[in-house]
């Protein structure tokens, strides 16, 4: 169903951008960031969701061939890393013997990028926001994109090949470079981009110190919710002028709705569960209920802490990550910038 949403997206944006109508065209313009936000969501939501569960087997029955044919699918439709690749990533990264250490694919990109531990707080919120534009940064993200999803069998090959002549050739062919790279190519990449680096920049505590291993509470103080949103003005009692009201309206509409629809999709929210359901007797194959499950953990009193570590608003999830990593102690740099390590899919 998304996979329709997204392309039904693209679709209607292109329409609008390339139709004849003036009115019809300056629409397709002023609608044209908001729907490059919720198209870039809906990509990552099917990699970092549905690609994401399947690999876990948990998309459909454990064992099932349609897990891995979807997860192939679905890599080569929003050119992600390969679905091998990226099983055998993301499952290193749920091993407690790697988890959130140098060894972890998703901290160990933050780290070549200088979101590493040991750095102040103002040099780690100023290099991930000259990473999240940095030319550097999304030049290597696609080409490591493109490369991985090249590396497959040669009849996969030959699906993704027309599928990159499709995107890069025939879509500005028919719509026009302009339309085309505004309905399209930013929001797959550029966009998809952002949105990966600024999840998983937040996804949890990166690189504070040795693996947990058999430490549960170690593991699950790495971990936590991250939701959209904050108090109506008025919930403690006060009259709030007009001026607060406008400051709460401006940040929902323009800070915690985009992050929801853009970079926390899907049960990103919840991903704390979905890492420390086995440790509350919980199934990871309830993930379409993810945020019930975690609250019906918290409500059982068996939660392993969930309740202490929810972080509401983008600049409390980083700041939590943040302040954390400039209290470890520095690692040792290497020089290499893709030593191995894949664009992690934040998952």
């Amino acid at each position: 169903m998304d996979v329709l949403l997204a392309i039904g997206t693209c679709a209607v944006l292109l329409y609008l951008l390339t139709s004849s109508r003036d009115w019809l065209r300056i629409l397709g313009y002023v609608v044209a960031p908001m729907a490059m936000v919720f198209l870039a969501g809906l990509l990552r939501k099917i990699q970092v969701v549905y690609g994401h569960h399947a690999i876990h087997e948990a998309l459909f029955r454990r064992g099932s061939r349609m897990n891995g044919l979807v997860s192939k699918g679905l890599t080569i439709f929003v050119l992600a890393q390969n679905e091998i690749e990226y099983e055998q990533e993301h499952l290193d990264h749920h091993r407690r013997s790697v988890f959130t250490t140098r060894d972890d694919a998703d901290a160990s990109l933050l780290f070549n990028f200088g979101i590493r531990p040991g750095r102040s707080i103002a040099e780690l919120n100023h290099n991930l926001l000259s990473t999240l534009f940095s030319p550097v940064f999304h030049l290597w993200f696609l080409k490591s994109r493109v490369i991985s999803n090249l590396r497959r069998p040669p009849i996969e090959q030959c699906l993704v090949v027309v599928w990159l002549v499709v995107l890069v050739v025939v879509m500005p062919a028919c719509f026009g470079v302009n339309a085309t790279a505004i309905a399209l190519w930013l929001p797959l990449t550029a966009l998809y981009q952002m949105s990966a680096l600024l999840q998983f920049s937040t996804e949890h505590v990166w690189l504070v110190g040795a693996a947990p291993g058999v430490h549960q509470g170690v593991y699950a103080e790495r971990c936590h919710g991250r939701f959209c949103g904050e108090c109506v003005p008025g919930a403690d009692g006060n009259v709030p002028s007009t001026r607060v009201w406008l400051r709460w309206w401006c940040r929902t509409l323009f800070m915690h709705i985009p992050m929801r629809v853009g970079v926390l999709v899907g049960d990103l929210p919840a991903h704390d569960w979905h890492h420390l359901a086995s440790a509350v007797g919980h199934s990871h194959r309830s993930w379409p209920d993810a945020i019930f499950e975690r609250q019906r953990a918290i409500d059982s009193g068996n939660s392993a802490g969930m309740e202490e570590r929810e972080l509401w608003g983008i600049e409390n999830m980083i700041a939590h990550v943040f302040v954390h990593m400039s209290q470890a102690a520095a690692l040792p740099a290497e020089s290499e910038l893709a030593a191995g390590t894949s664009p992690a899919n934040g998952s």
